[in-house]
């Protein structure tokens, strides 16, 4: 023993060089084994590079060379050197190459090597000077403009609208409940700003004008509800405004240009932002959860709740306890929604469902048809009292209050899931709404009225102010009255807060807004007042009255296509008074009186295209159908491209995805393999016939590497003494002594790293040290 320590301390370099070498083999032999090396290569050459890389940086990692660490520089810089937005010369690559360096899990010596020559690279591959006055100018606006849209979303979320009374109910109720209040505020906030805007640009004008010479004293209720008797010559309706300037000493303000570009710049503009907010909306709940498919995004979400969802600014209790359960909600959602199971039916199962759902949904559009017929046939008949209009909107008010009712129940005899029958009824219903204001718009303007557009604002001001009692008094007692009853226990279950229903009434509003905007511009202040009283009233009732839905869904995904629904009674709009009304306004009264139609305000106010012949010319040159065919035809192939590049974009986030479950798998087997070496149970030497298929080296000689290294040796007799007295299960007292074959690497060999070869290792392993030196 004596004379085996006096060896090993001569010779010290020797067994240092015996032991690096068979670390290498017993490393790359559990690199071999790793799942990600058993992936087939079906054109995976960037998994292979990565793999390459890695197992490069572990060699030099591991190495005791005196240049490894440099090797480990080289390697580092090599791979940061193939992203092109790290090693542009200008502060944002700066920044990125920072946040890259910071994020490296090396020493920071070697950090500093890295930057080093990062910085030297990037100087050569420059072909630019230091910037220069005009690019650093653009860079300081630019950064500028971060921070300080940064500090205005930070203070716009310090005073945010009724934050405080949203949580409480999303922390009682959950966030689907909180998903209608959340649509309120916004929608009231939407209403707000366009109540400012027309009462800056019209209202106000129009009310100097005419000097507050119109009395209203003499204003019954029945006109106040109805719009009628005094309130025709007011500025709630169209007609009143003129057609003239208002003059103010040297300052002229052109009525028809103010109502026109002010409507028009309000309908553009929240369309722009519906269309913004609906898009980004779609993306965040839609899109991006799915995240390439499987379930993974809705994986991550959940993750992202569990370990960064808590917000540790909360100090109360009151407040931490509203948290807690908001979260609680959230999980369920999201566990509902990654449980849920698709059950398994046979073919005429679902052939019977989705015919039952066909002819449901065909009886239902052939209701929604007759109800419009219906109406239409109402709307001619002339037999009326003087209060006819009354009647009318009385009428459509309480189709718009049943109708939901009785479309939710029918959803039911359908074969829906409960989302999906959310979805379903709130189309029919947005359906019935639109189709029924469409239809009074068209019979409004097909009539022989002389004023037909104050017609129009007079219904969208009655069936907003008849909603009220409906919206603010009726639904609520009835909820409170449930609840009333379940508290003396009258009744065994408390009454939800229907999300459908209440979710309908706003659309319903809003899509009235939208028609009689333009007919009645004070409707903007009643619907902007009605919501503010609206959220109160519902508040109180969701609080006090209501219980938690046993349905759970996304909330996210429901508010998105309540946003969607809005956004399409926006666009049905636009649709209808473009096709109505700017090619055929009244003569009779309005702003518009002296045009031959509303576009003349711009064509002949403005541009005056009866004295420009050119411009005259190119706009109907651009307004032929080939131009906007063209047009169309180019956002197809953009579409095109776009949907392209997604679904390039979705197989790399599989093939990322993928990726990054092998690498666990990597670790997962690594841990283990280190586990089983340090308690002997691994040794690199290959079984004989009656070592049972358990051994890891039997899977790599059958399954990896095949017959190639079949007769691969690894010479115990060097290992150390130390390493010697390990129990050894696997040991035998007989084993091969020679590597006796001379074959080749096979083609069809396993996903290693060609440049390592067994032979060699062997055969180096095997000399004395004589023949090593």
């Amino acid at each position: 023993m004596e004379d085996d320590m006096e060896g090993i301390e001569l010779k010290p370099a020797s067994m240092r060089r015996t032991f690096t070498l068979r670390n290498n083999v017993a490393r790359q032999a559990a690199v071999n084994f790793m799942p990600s090396r058993k992936v087939a290569h079906t054109g995976t050459l960037r998994l292979r590079r990565a793999n390459s890389e890695h197992n490069a940086l572990l060699e030099a990692s591991m190495s005791d060379a005196p240049d490894a660490a440099d090797k480990q520089v080289d390697i580092i810089v090599r791979e940061m050197e193939q992203h092109h937005q790290l090693m542009e010369d200008n502060p944002l690559s700066e920044e990125l190459r920072r946040e890259a360096l910071r994020d490296l899990p090396q020493g920071l010596t070697m950090k500093r090597n890295v930057r080093a020559k990062l910085s030297a690279s990037v100087s050569l591959r420059s072909k630019q000077r230091p910037i220069s006055v005009f690019k650093r100018m653009k860079y300081r606006i630019s950064f500028t403009w971060k921070k300080s849209r940064d500090s205005f979303r930070d203070f716009i979320f310090s005073i945010e609208l009724w934050y405080e009374s949203i949580r409480n109910i999303e922390g009682h109720l959950g966030s689907a409940v909180g998903s209608y209040f959340h649509l309120l505020r916004w929608l009231f906030g939407l209403n707000l700003l366009l109540s400012i805007l027309l009462i800056s640009f019209v209202v106000v004008p129009q009310a100097l004008h005419t000097g507050g010479r119109n009395g209203t004293s003499g204003i019954s209720f029945l006109d106040f509800i109805s719009g009628t008797g005094e309130l025709e010559d007011t500025p709630l309706l169209y007609g009143h405004y003129h057609d003239g300037d208002t003059s103010a000493g040297p300052l002229r303000y052109d009525m028809a240009f103010a109502y026109f570009f002010t409507m028009g710049c309000a309908y553009l503009l929240f369309f722009g932002v519906l269309c913004y907010r609906t898009a980004d909306s779609y993306r965040r709940h839609f899109i991006e959860p799915a995240g390439g498919g499987g379930g993974g995004g809705v994986r991550a979400r959940l993750a992202a709740k569990l370990f960064c969802g808590w917000d540790f600014g909360v100090a109360s209790p009151r407040a931490a306890a509203l948290a807690a359960r908001a979260l609680a909600h959230e999980f369920r959602e999201l566990l509902n929604e990654q449980n849920r199971k698709k059950e398994a039916a046979s073919f005429w199962v679902r052939f019977g469902r989705r015919s039952t759902n066909v002819v449901i949904t065909t009886i239902v559009l052939g209701l929604i048809f007759g109800v419009q017929y219906g109406l239409w046939l109402l709307l001619s008949v002339d037999t009326f009292t003087d209060h006819r209009e009354i009647y009318i909107s009385l009428i459509v008010t309480a189709v718009a209050a049943v109708c939901p009712v009785l479309l939710n129940f029918i959803v039911k005899l359908e074969f829906y899931e409960a989302r999906t029958a959310f979805y379903v009824t709130l189309a029919r219903t947005w359906l019935l709404d639109i189709g029924t204001l469409i239809l009074l718009l068209v019979f409004w303007a097909r009539s022989d009225m002389p004023c037909w557009e104050n017609r129009v604002g007079q219904e969208g001001y009655r069936l907003v102010m008849l909603d009220i009692p409906v919206s603010l008094l009726l639904l609520p007692a009835i909820e409170f009255i449930r609840g009333l009853m379940f508290n003396f226990n009258v009744v065994k279950t408390a009454p939800e807060f229907n999300i459908a229903y209440n979710s309908l009434t706003l659309i319903y509003n809003q899509s009235v807004l939208w028609f009689g905007m333009l007919f009645s511009p004070l409707l903007v202040v009643a619907v902007t007042i009605k919501f503010l009283l609206l959220f109160y009233v519902k508040r109180e009732s969701a609080l006090r009255a209501c219980q938690t839905g046993k349905k759970v869904w996304r909330a996210a995904q429901a508010q998105t296509v309540l946003l969607m629904l809005v956004t399409l009674s926006l666009f049905a709009t636009l649709f209808a008074l473009g096709s109505l009304f700017l090619r055929s306004p009244s003569p009779h009264c309005g702003p518009f009186r002296r045009y031959a139609s509303a576009l003349g305000v711009l064509s002949e106010g403005v541009l005056r295209l009866s004295a420009r012949a050119p411009l005259r010319r190119a706009l109907l040159f651009v307004s032929r159908p080939g131009a906007v065919a063209f047009a169309l035809l180019a956002l197809c192939v953009s579409v095109y491209i776009v949907r392209a590049r997604s679904g390039a974009q979705q197989s790399m986030a599989r093939l990322l995805r993928r990726m990054l479950q092998l690498q666990a798998k990597d670790k997962d087997f690594l841990l283990s393999a280190i586990e089983k070496v340090s308690n002997g149970e691994w040794l690199y030497s290959p079984k004989s016939e009656e070592y049972g298929a358990d051994s890891h080296t039997w899977k790599y000689l059958h399954e990896v590497r095949k017959p190639s290294n079949a007769g691969y040796h690894f010479d115990v007799s060097r290992l150390s003494h130390s390493f010697l007295e390990r129990p050894r299960s696997y040991a035998k007292e007989n084993r091969p002594n020679s590597y006796h074959t001379d074959k080749q690497k096979s083609n069809e060999d396993g996903d290693t790293d060609s440049s390592f070869s067994w032979q060699g290792s062997s055969s180096y392993l095997n000399q004395t040290d004589a023949e090593k030196r």
